[in-house]
């Protein structure tokens, strides 16, 4: 029996009963002289899915020498490689004092680090990096450690920039980061440290969950 012999009724049950395959998320039945059926999957090793699959086409009079099937399985998501930023603020809790505080997610938790120091912009601007360096080694565990040489805002082909500069652990090498300069300085501040720190972030980080 071929697909086109099937009426629509047991079209679609035979497309229900693969579709409750584990792992199956769509069932498509190309009719013709030579059926095609084409499945979606996940991967899974929990679920032999071609054969249940067969098993259900034989079933229904679709011996494998009477249908095609085919399977497509869904790319598996690859992990998140960098932590995201979330806000960074500065306020000033007594004159001639700032403070700076960083939020940072990874993994579905957030970190928030603070420091305290003399105000002024310049200043302040250094208190949010070495604020999202304290958030970052609380996600690092303190596994790695960053140190913050510099930081400072640039005009340069015609954009305003922050330039972060860090020397990082364990090759101790001098990392640059930059961020495009914005009215929340502090956000781009934050910003330079993470695009100078990303790459060691995510593949150390990358490592540790697996």
């Amino acid at each position: 029996m071929s697909a086109t012999m099937l009426d629509a009724a047991a079209r679609e049950q035979l497309r229900a009963e693969l579709e409750s395959v584990g792992g199956v998320r769509r069932a498509v039945i190309d009719d013709g002289a030579s059926p095609l059926v084409y499945l979606i999957c996940e991967r899974s090793d929990a679920v032999p899915t071609e054969a249940v699959a067969r098993s259900i086409l034989a079933r229904h009079g679709l011996p494998a020498a009477a249908a095609n099937l085919q399977l497509a399985y869904i790319p598996e998501s690859e992990p998140r490689r960098r932590v995201r930023f979330v806000a960074a603020r500065i306020s000033l809790p007594r004159p001639g004092r700032a403070l700076a505080e960083v939020e940072l997610e990874w993994a579905g938790k957030t970190y928030r680090e603070e420091m305290e120091g003399e105000g002024g912009a310049a200043l302040e601007l250094r208190l949010a990096a070495l604020a999202t360096l304290r958030s970052l080694h609380s996600i690092l565990d303190d596994q790695v450690h960053f140190e913050l040489v510099g930081i400072k805002g640039f005009r340069t082909f015609d954009a305003d920039v922050v330039v972060a500069v860090l020397r990082g652990a364990p090759s101790g090498g001098t990392l640059i980061g930059a961020a495009l300069a914005t009215e929340n300085l502090h956000r781009s501040a934050a910003l330079a440290v993470l695009n100078a720190t990303n790459r060691i972030l995510g593949n150390f980080l990358t490592q540790a969950q697996d």
